[in-house]
């Protein structure tokens, strides 16, 4: 049922006129674009546009297993974001979305499906009684109070969808959490941009209202959904990089602190958490109730314990996308499994391309490897003891791998020192670490060993190394590396706001930098040297190609 134009799109009843002011330039942007959708969007654009394009939109559903057919309903829509994921896959998908304008962007912008039907019409009353597998309601809930009649609009809209589904059919709701976090640490509300809105029980105008969890686990089984999973996506479900199930929260050694995007950004750019986030959800996670504070819910809800859609998800423990800063050569997605005999990493590039091979290095993807629980990585050990102002702790950490790294150093020798200097010609146009020729230095392989992809086993003091995904053919410097992983530190720590105070954006506090500037190791920092290595590794992973060139005036600082 395609046309030309696009699929078939009819018109039903109530259709409603929503809008939030990007429909023009949309449906203009899809109509003069063959879109990839994870490549071909304006990076420089305001939140308004880029929240409809981004590729991370599609994370929140592009890890669930759909199972091999039948009938998804997608429920208010909107411009098409996850319309343009469910139409990839082998099933028929209805989109009925309740904007006659938002229709016609899903339609050009899914021009070329042909597993696509559009219904501009409003999400309740629709003819489909027990129709579909899965049905779908990602930002749609909250504004139940605008477009559903009736005294309790939410939980109608819920039991529309339950009336919608089979017997064994699933909901997929998205939605944020009204005590969620952010919110607590003072980030506006982001439909009524007013601090504090939804934890005060939406106090003055507007209508949509999001929900905690007690509330809408009960909005879900009032509406004929008894069964649920909980999900996680962080930083939320607009535009989640992680999403982490209920159970990995209890999953005894399994680090969900390193998957959370911490702080929370405030779309509009203007506030800060009022608190350390990561430090509230420690506690949070400790005591057992850090779903409740989550920023968004994805849930996964039932009528019946043996729906296809939950058997197949029930292993996923959490999933890790990366498609923002990428072209899809080099996006990938990493999926943490629970098995019998573990945890199971499993890794791949989201798109099924095969890996590209360059002169310079190359992206490694290993397929999958058991994850090491109760294992905690450098960093977050060093951050864990800033936060709890042991700067003895957090530089004893820092160390230990400073000195780990060094010993796994050799010798420089001629060939490691004009391999490495016809990289720096090649790709940076300039020579770095110029003084460093004679000191040891590192394989290749290990410039992403930095503090964040080191695990150490608190009891036994066993390290082990993980996702070393960007690799250079040449050997480098040990300082490279050295420098790079102190960078690292840095910029994590000034993120941690506000409490305990904390230095400018890439420094280290004070007792902490004392530690190490009189240690041998961090004497011949060389930052101007490290600066070009990250704006060429940054250049050439957005370019897509590891023979990318910094142009000649971006590679003299």
């Amino acid at each position: 049922m395609v046309t030309d134009t696009g699929p078939d799109l009819t018109t039903g009843a109530g259709t409603i006129g929503y809008r939030d002011g990007s429909e023009a330039y949309l449906l203009r942007f899809f109509e003069e674009n063959a879109v990839g959708e994870y490549e071909l969007f304006p990076k420089d654009a305001p939140w308004a546009i880029h929240y409809h394009l981004t590729p991370r939109r599609k994370t929140l559903l592009s890890w669930i297993d759909f199972g091999p057919g039948g009938r998804i309903l997608e429920l208010g829509a909107g411009c098409g974001a996850l319309t343009a994921h469910l139409a990839t896959l082998p099933h028929a998908v209805t989109a009925v979305e309740g904007s006659p304008e938002r229709a016609a962007i899903i339609r050009a912008r899914c021009r070329s499906a042909r597993n696509l039907e559009i219904v501009a019409a409003n999400a309740v009353g629709l003819p489909y009684d027990r129709s579909f597998d899965v049905a779908t309601l990602v930002g749609v809930l909250e504004y139940a109070a605008a477009f559903v009649p009736g005294p309790r609009p939410h939980e109608r809209l819920l039991a529309e969808a339950r009336r919608y589904l089979k017997d064994d059919g699933c909901l997929i709701l998205a939605i944020e959490n009204r005590m969620g976090h952010k919110y607590l640490a003072g980030l506006p509300e982001d439909h009524t941009g007013r601090p504090y809105d939804g934890i005060n029980g939406y106090p003055g105008p507007g209508a949509a209202r999001t929900f905690d969890r007690p509330t809408l686990a009960a909005l879900l089984a009032r509406a004929g959904f008894p069964t649920t999973r909980w999900y996680y996506p962080s930083p939320d479900y607009k535009t989640p990089d992680a999403v982490v199930a209920e159970r990995a929260l209890a999953t005894d050694g399994f680090a969900v602190l390193p998957l959370l995007e911490l702080p929370t950004a405030d779309y509009g750019g203007r506030f800060r958490p009022a608190f350390s986030e990561r430090q509230f959800l420690r506690s949070a996670l400790a005591g057992g109730a850090a779903g409740h504070y989550m920023n968004s819910f994805l849930v996964l809800a039932a009528a019946r314990d043996d729906a296809p859609l939950l058997a197949a998800n029930e292993a996923t423990l959490a999933v890790a996308a990366n498609v923002d800063s990428c072209p899809p050569l080099f996006q990938t997605m990493t999926r943490f499994t629970a098995r019998r005999s573990g945890v199971a990493v499993t890794r791949r590039n989201l798109h099924g391309l095969p890996p590209a091979v360059f002169a310079s290095g190359r992206q490694h993807v290993k397929a999958e490897e058991s994850y090491h629980l109760g294992y905690v990585s450098v960093l977050e050990t060093v951050l864990t003891a800033v936060e709890e102002g042991d700067m003895g702790q957090a530089a004893k950490a820092l160390v230990r791998w400073m000195e780990h790294t060094a010993a796994r150093a050799r010798p420089a020798t001629p060939e490691r020192v004009r391999a490495f200097a016809a990289f720096c010609r090649g790709r940076l146009g300039q020579t770095v670490y110029p003084d460093h020729q004679t000191d040891r230095w590192l394989p290749g392989n290990l410039l992403d060993a930095h503090p964040g992809n080191v695990l150490v086993h608190p009891a036994t003091g066993d390290i082990r190394y993980i996702d070393l995904e960007w690799q250079l053919a040449c050997d480098i410097p040990l300082q490279l590396l050295l420098d790079r992983g102190v960078n690292l530190v840095g910029q994590k720590i000034a993120l941690l706001a506000p409490a305990p105070p904390l230095p400018n954006a890439g420094g280290l506090p004070p007792a902490l930098d004392g530690v190490l500037a009189r240690h041998p190791l961090c004497r011949r920092a060389d930052p101007r040297s490290l600066a070009v290595v990250t704006q060429w590794l940054f250049a050439a992973v957005t370019h897509g190609s590891l023979d990318y060139r910094l142009p000649p005036a971006a590679g003299r600082r």
